[in-house]
């Protein structure tokens, strides 16, 4: 019997790919639209902060040293004190912050791992995306951008590239769960081929869901009746002799610090 090829894996909650991308961006057009004029302000000789200076504060509260509960509590309360009570303005700070918090918590923890692997041949879920794009996304909340593959990486596979359902779910014109429909195959088979001529260590860095199918039987339930088109990737590439090795699994950082 051949031997086994393994596939390492980093399992995120928030997946690097073109929709964070998007919806980074779409958090901080909100955030300039929202144009706050009524925050107290720490120094008499300026007026106001805007949306967009309150989340880099909260940002950069959370992110002092390492993030923490403490921390997490303290840029909750940034952002409670700066709207003044206003519950839209607090509710809309909120949810961009988890967002946008989570995206670089799984960014920078993702890449430190990804590192640490020393891998030769990367796999990413979506499409290559907008350099400039990914820098403005990361930048205008102030955070520094994350570099996509380690240095040691020889190439990098997207694996949605030459899906289409992809492309029409980034064209609004399918809904994700259509989408999803044949999508796991398709990366198994692009893995394949691959693995097939590429050597050296090979590391893939997805969504949990597409390498941690839910071990609750109700979910399991759940997901044979509505015929769930996902979580089923390491036993496609298992049948054809790789065998995915999850090594990390990064968790919503919201649900890590927020207090219970």
């Amino acid at each position: 019997m051949d031997e086994q090829r393994i596939l390492y894996a980093i399992a995120e909650s928030c997946p690097f790919d073109v929709l964070l991308v998007r919806e980074m961006r779409r958090a901080v057009n909100e955030l300039v639209q929202l144009n706050m004029r009524r925050f107290r302000v720490p120094d008499k000789s300026m007026t106001s902060y805007s949306a967009l200076d309150v989340m880099k504060q909260a940002l950069e509260l959370l992110y002092e040293f390492s993030p923490s509960e403490k921390n997490y509590r303290e840029a909750m309360r940034t952002i409670q004190v700066y709207s003044e009570g206003d519950q839209e303005m607090i509710q809309t700070l909120r949810t961009t912050f988890s967002l946008i918090a989570n995206a670089v918590y799984n960014a920078y923890t993702g890449q430190r791992h990804a590192e640490s692997l020393v891998p030769e041949i990367l796999f990413l879920q979506g499409i290559p995306f907008d350099p400039i794009e990914l820098q403005q996304s990361f930048r205008y909340v102030g955070v520094r951008p994350p570099e996509i593959s380690p240095p040691t990486v020889k190439r990098t596979v997207f694996l949605d590239e030459g899906f289409e359902p992809y492309t029409l779910l980034l064209d609004g014109k399918l809904d994700r769960k259509t989408a999803d429909r044949g999508r796991e195959r398709f990366w198994a088979e692009r893995i394949k081929s691959e693995l097939n001529t590429g050597k050296g260590t090979a590391l893939i860095r997805s969504g949990k869901e597409h390498l941690d199918r839910s071990t609750n039987p109700l979910k399991l339930f759940a997901e044979v009746i509505l015929g769930s088109e996902i979580g089923k990737l390491p036993s496609l590439l298992h049948g054809s002799g790789i065998r995915v090795e999850v090594v990390h699994r990064i968790a919503d950082v919201n649900e890590v610090f927020r207090k219970k």
